[in-house]
């Protein structure tokens, strides 16, 4: 998977992340891609900042060619060195991303070193969950 490549020398030295894209299927979510890190994303050891508008343009993008189906449903991003358990800086960026998400709820994801943590946020709620790998892993 594409957010795994993060996790390896040079990438493990900053952390790295962008927004997911899908669409809303009944009560289900699936994604169907993901944005990388931008040129203009601020990448530190202990956190990323999703800066630049090419992470908004993609989701632009993908919503208007597929006639407004796929869009922005969650965010991730990597621990690197670290476990996938988010911090507190985290949960609060996400609350906030889940209080202005009109479409529905949001998912979230870290790729730590000890495997993926994985939450839905709907209405400042979160709920950790569990993944369903493809068929193709």
């Amino acid at each position: 998977m594409r957010i795994d490549s993060y996790l390896r020398i040079p990438e493990r030295a900053t952390e790295a992340g962008g927004i997911l894209i899908g669409c809303y299927r009944g009560p289900h979510i699936e994604i169907t891609e993901c944005s990388e890190p931008l040129r203009r994303d601020r990448r530190a050891r202990l956190r990323f900042d999703r800066d630049d508008p090419g992470h908004q343009g993609l989701a632009s993008r993908r919503w208007s060619e597929s006639g407004r189906t796929h869009t922005f449903v969650g965010e991730w991003h990597t621990h690197p060195g670290f476990s996938s358990t988010p911090s507190t800086i985290d949960l609060k960026t996400w609350r906030e991303i889940t209080r202005h998400n009109i479409a529905g709820s949001s998912v979230f994801l870290i790729r730590g070193d000890d495997g993926w943590w994985a939450a839905l946020g709907t209405a400042r709620s979160l709920t950790q969950m569990s993944l369903v790998p493809p068929d193709d892993e």
